[in-house]
This record gives C-alpha cells, structure tokens and sequence, in this order.
C-alpha cells in the first residue's frame, strides 16, 4: 500500500503536537475530517519540502496540533486520504496492553491458559532440565520468557528489558495497577511485578550458587522449525556463565529490589543478596565478550566491548544499596569516558540515568558532566530530527538489523535529555519517534503487530506462524539495508535504505521481534502517561 499520507495509525493526544507527512513535492492544501460525520474540522496547507534521502522522498509535513476535540478523523488532500486515526486522551492505552501482555505470551515452562492466550494456549514447554554444557550435570532452569521468534532464553537481553520495564513503572506508576488480562498470583504485586517476577525467577535458576557467576543463555544446540513451544523436544544446554550476563544480572537485580521490599522483604533480601553476589563474581571474571560453544548455534549476544556492564551494574549498586566502594567504582569509570547507550550492546545510558536518580550522594561535578553529555547527544539527535520529512533522528546509515530498536533508543536519549533538561524540543522530537513506529514512516507500516491499518501479518515469530495470525502487541525490527537474509536479498534489493522491509515469515533481519524491542517501546510510551 502506497500511502501518500502518512499518520500515527493508533493515533494522537489532544494537547500532543500533530504531524503527518504528505510525500510529494508541491505545497498542498489539506483537511482533517471527521470520520464519523465527514465534516471538515480543520483546513491548512503544508509546510516546506525536505528531501528525505534515505527513503529517496520529498516530504512536506502536515501540521494540525489546532485539532483537540477527541474523535475519529483522517486527512484529505486532493485526491489523497489518510489511514483514520484518534485523538483521545488514552490513545495508546490498547497498545501498552498489547505490549505488556506480550510477556505473559512468551512465558516458558508453563501451561499457557486458552482464558488468557486465545490461540495461542499451549501446555507446559521446556519443562525438563538443563545440560549444563560440556559436563554430565543437569540443572533447573525452567521458566522465563522466549526471547524472541525463537524459543531461546538470553540473560543480557532479559536485564535490559528488566531495566526498560523498571524504568517505565518510574514515569508511568499507574502500569503497577494496570489489568492487561494475565493471571495474577499476589494481588499484591499487580499484574506487571507479577509478570516482571516470573522472569526473575527464571533468571535467579541461572546464577551458579557456588561462584555467582550467572551462565550466558539456555537453548538447544539449533533453531527448531516454525512449530509451538511444546513441540520444541531437543535437549536444552546451558552454555558458559559470561561477564555480561553476571554483571547485567547484578544491575537488573539491584533495581528490581526496591519494587518488591514493600510487598514481600524476603524475596527483596533474595534479589539483593543475588545481586550483590553477581557483582562481586563479576569483579574476578575476564572482561571479555560471549562466543557460543562449539555446537551451539543459537543467539549468541556476543558482546565484545563489555566495560559498560561494570558501568551500569556499578551505578544501579549504588543507588540501591549506597555503598561507598560501588560509587568509587563508578566514578572513576565515568570520569575516563562518559557514553550513551539503551540496548543489550551498550547499556552506558542506565548507569547514566541510575547515579543522576541515586538517593545517595554523588560526585555533584560528575552529575553534572553527565547531564551535560546527555545533552550534547540529544543535541546531536535534533540535527538529524531537523534534516528530514520524518522529524526522526536517522539518516541513510541509520537502517541495520533491529533498526527500530536503535530509533527508539535515539527517542529514550532525547526523552531523557529533556527529564534533564526541560528543554521542550527533546519532548516533542521523542514523540515523532513514537508516531513513526506507528505508521508514519516510509514503509508506511504500523511496526506493532494487531494495530494499524496496514498491519505486520507475518513475523518471524514461531507461535504466529503455526497459527497462522500474528499475536499481537509484538514490536517488529523494521528497514534493515544490509539485507542480512534471503528473503530480504529476493524482494529488497535496490530500495532505498528506509524501505527495506518486507513482511515475511523468513525474513529474520527485518521482521522479527525480541523482548527487549517492546520493553524499549513500553519505555517511551510510558512519558505519554498512557494509563488513567
């Protein structure tokens, strides 16, 4: 589908700015129209042209922030229409439920309600133990959430989403009483904490108790076939304790702490002495990055540059239990090299943001460097957000594998620069992010799952593809210019690098999804304060 009018397909905040983008080169008069009577409800011609070079487009961006009555509405410019869209106060409230249930969905090593998971109730999976690779000992290590299209389970990947989703319940505390239709066993806890809980539970099996290290992933030894959990049957091998995950645990871990002392002190003690125990292992361990075991050739999640999993861990330590020697650690790290980073690679940005949060006392002078550093980097982002038609911080080098990830996380630095800051630019440019994961964005594609009316329909996802329907609330990866799989060599080649995408089972590169893509959307969408 060709649009020509591009918009938010979930749709706008009364009071938010409104912008969509007409692909064309001539100044056009345009009209918001009600859908549910078609009158005319605003008039306005469009602004000037950019030449937005890595979708090979001349864009001109169509403003209608006057329009704040809630309703149903499109855009009629010539001939052209819009997809429809809402202007209401909780606009995204579906989409954050969507999201959120999508980690009830994934859960390993349970029975899956058909009450709660539709078509996709399934019986216990992965329900045996767990070689622990290349000895003859097996351990438990049931539970969790699949990680991505595959039926994998990933320590790194699973403490940044833990971190998105700690950080979101900061912004947005109302997520703790939001009902998005789970099975809750502590009404207490709520339905996020409870499932927040069942993937820690998960991850405190995978910490050797001896030594604290925490091994690296648990898989079989290959990707299965496009079939349910259940049916997954090859022998499950826990590889090699690694320095990022140890270190990712301790930091995930320590943040988890102060969300579960007010309802239960015992598991909050657990979490912390675990906590406290991954770091200390990390501390003796080779700083070195994950390669996979021969044999093994599931997700890797080779991190080679590791010093930001000391940077993080030693942060988020601090700030829950105020020793002195985690804040040294920290600070004589950030001194040398101050960075930015929101995904399992890089995770500078949560050390960041945790000593500029801490309770405890800092170092006011280096608080002070980092907020700055934060701010240059949003400045950085604003110059791309300025040079095309999409007002999004990406240029032609911009679209690689999980290219959506990395937009978001461009939006959670520009958020956080202006939680800094106050600058209202920052705010508003990290809201465009938002909206063109939505639908307006040059493939003209609502890259979550179940929404939008030029929706993803084939992920690369093995419960969508056995039931033939894609589950919603799944952030899907987007444009990946490499074009890093067959299916996409066949159908991308010579698209411009922000219109490679295609929407196939097989096309891994560009269609698939993973944890800690939606716990990177939750995160931005939590600075709309999406609940009542």
């Amino acid at each position: 589908m060709n649009q020509i009018i591009l918009v938010d397909e979930i749709g706008y905040l009364p009071n938010d700015p409104k912008r969509a983008v007409y692909r064309g080169e001539n100044e056009t008069e345009f009209s918001i129209i009600s859908a549910s009577d078609g009158r005319e409800v605003y008039h306005g011609v469009s602004g000037r042209e950019y030449v937005t070079a890595a979708a090979d487009e001349k864009n001109r961006i169509l403003n209608f922030d006057a329009v704040t009555e809630e309703g149903e509405y499109y855009i009629k410019a010539g001939d052209e229409v819009s997809a429809t869209f809402s202007i209401k106060e909780w606009v995204y409230r579906d989409a954050m439920g969507a999201m959120l249930k999508f980690f009830y969905l994934q859960r390993c090593g349970t029975e899956l309600s058909q009450e709660h998971a539709g078509i996709y109730a399934h019986p216990i999976c992965h329900d045996t133990d767990a070689r622990i690779y290349g000895t003859d000992q097996f351990i438990d290590v049931k539970g969790g959430w699949h990680d991505a299209g595959d039926f994998g389970r990933y320590v790194v990947p699973a403490a940044v989403t833990l971190a998105d989703l700690f950080l979101a319940i900061e912004l947005d505390p109302g997520l703790l009483k939001f009902d998005f239709d789970i099975p809750v066993d502590n009404p207490d806890l709520g339905a996020l904490l409870s499932e927040i809980k069942y993937e820690i539970d998960w991850m405190l099996k995978m910490q050797n108790p001896e030594t604290g290290e925490v091994y690296h992933k648990v898989t079989c030894s290959g990707f299965c076939g496009f079939f349910m959990p259940e049916e997954e049957k090859e022998e499950l091998v826990v590889s090699p304790a690694s320095y990022a995950a140890t270190l990712d645990f301790a930091a995930a871990l320590a943040m988890a702490v102060k969300f579960y002392e007010p309802h239960d002190k015992a598991y909050a003690e657990i979490l912390a002495d675990a906590s406290k125990k991954a770091f200390e292992a990390g501390l003796k361990m080779e700083a070195k990055g994950f390669h996979n075991p021969e044999g093994v050739v599931t997700g890797e999640y080779g991190d080679e540059c590791v010093e930001d999993e000391l940077y993080w861990a030693s942060a988020e330590m601090y700030r829950a239990f105020g020793e002195e020697r985690y804040r040294t650690i920290f600070d004589d790290m950030a001194y040398k090299h101050i960075s930015h980073g929101y995904g399992w690679e890089d995770v500078y940005s949560f050390g960041n943001i945790a000593y500029i949060l801490s309770s405890y006392p800092v170092d006011e002078t280096l608080k002070n460097i980092i907020i700055s550093a934060i701010d240059a980097k949003a400045d950085s982002l604003m110059y791309l957000c300025r040079s095309n038609g999409y007002n999004v911080s990406f240029n032609e080098r911009s679209f690689i594998w999980g290219s959506n990830m990395y937009l978001i996380q461009n939006a959670s630095h520009l958020f956080t620069a202006y939680y800094f800051t106050k600058k209202e630019e920052y705010l508003e440019a990290s809201k465009e992010h938002v909206h063109y994961i939505f639908g307006k964005n040059p493939c003209n594609v609502c890259f979550l799952t179940g929404f939008g009316s030029n929706r993803v329909l084939n992920p690369h996802h093995r419960p969508s593809a056995a039931k033939g329907k894609a589950m919603p609330g799944m952030v899907i990866g987007g444009p990946d210019s490499e074009l890093q799989d067959p299916t996409a060599e066949k159908y991308l080649q010579g698209q411009p690098a922000a219109k490679c995408y295609v929407d196939e089972l097989l096309s891994y590169s560009t269609n698939e999804i993973t944890l800690y893509w939606n716990s990177a959307m939750i995160l931005m969408l939590a600075q709309f304060v999406v609940l009542p």
